[in-house]
């Protein structure tokens, strides 16, 4: 058995399995759909990333990269090299999810994983670098530096590796809105207890309205210093949790802004910088401050 963190209670540990055993049931399914070779052989669900200490500020996105699963040349990432569970050759995944051991690794994975160095980079950041993390930090969280800032967990609303990026995928809509995912996002946003939560990527924040009932966005709103980031304060759910949806992403290219200049002038490719994202996570977080104080 693995050696369970004090974050980690008996009861916590019992229902985080019952929610990874349900993502099992359903990459079962899919794995007999027409999409079916879009999954990862042997790969397992990540159903999130962090220590789940109640009160952290929990960010959603898509669906995990190939790229933490796949090296440079479509070989698996395993034993030493591997960043998440990874099934044996031939254990299927009905004998992977009656296996309390594996499940419980599974599980350790998701909660050490930034505290290793095989971090997906690319999109999280380093420490102190740029990225999602240098937005974090203007938003006083972190994902590796818990003692100085607000502990961030990372969850994705389709829980599993897909070879294909997601959106490029068929029915892509039908995935994303499915029975499954919807009440995967539910049960384990109330699992990760977040005191706030932050939704990446335009296209899902209407989502979000439609999974859980008095779920609001207030209108659309802009950071003052970099005009084109757009995003919306509300909140989730009937627990009144706060709620932020980024209309951009701040680990892609540009943050999905375009190579155009802002009305100051500013170019786009300025947004993605570390000091800049810093700097709009900073005036997003004093405005949802402020808002959230007020309601």
């Amino acid at each position: 058995m693995s050696q369970h963190s004090p974050f980690l209670s008996p009861s916590q540990m019992k229902l985080a399995k019952v929610l990874l055993t349900r993502a099992v049931d359903y990459q079962q399914e899919y794995s007999q759909s027409a999409n079916s070779d879009e999954l990862i052989e042997r790969a397992t669900p990540v159903l999130w990333r962090g220590e789940n200490v109640p009160g952290n500020i929990v960010t959603v996105g898509t669906n995990p990269s190939a790229k933490e699963f796949l090296n440079q040349h479509n070989e698996l990432l395993e034993n030493e090299k591997a960043k998440f569970f990874i099934r044996e050759r031939y254990v299927s995944l009905e004998e992977y999810k009656k296996d309390d051991c594996q499940l419980e690794k599974t599980i350790d994975y998701y909660r050490t994983y930034f505290d290793l160095d095989t971090a997906y980079k690319s999109w999280f950041g380093r420490k102190g670098g740029g990225k999602l993390e240098a937005f974090m930090n203007g938003m006083g969280g972190s994902f590796y530096d818990a003692n100085a800032y607000t502990r961030v967990i990372h969850m994705d609303l389709f829980p599993f590796p897909t070879r294909k990026q997601i959106g490029r995928m068929k029915g892509k809509e039908e995935l994303l809105n499915s029975d499954f995912v919807k009440n995967s996002v539910v049960d384990l946003l109330a699992f990760l207890e977040p005191s706030l939560i932050i939704i990446v990527g335009k296209e899902h924040c209407e989502r979000i309205l439609r999974f859980e009932k008095e779920t609001y966005f207030g209108g659309v709103q802009f950071s003052s210093d970099f005009p084109d980031a757009a995003y919306q304060i509300g909140y989730y759910s009937s627990e009144k949790i706060p709620l932020l949806g980024l209309h951009f992403k701040p680990s892609e290219q540009l943050i999905g802004l375009g190579s155009k200049r802002d009305v100051n002038g500013l170019s786009h490719g300025s947004y993605g910088s570390s000091a800049s994202l810093r700097v709009i996570g900073e005036q997003i977080r004093q405005h949802a401050k402020k808002v959230h104080n007020e309601t």
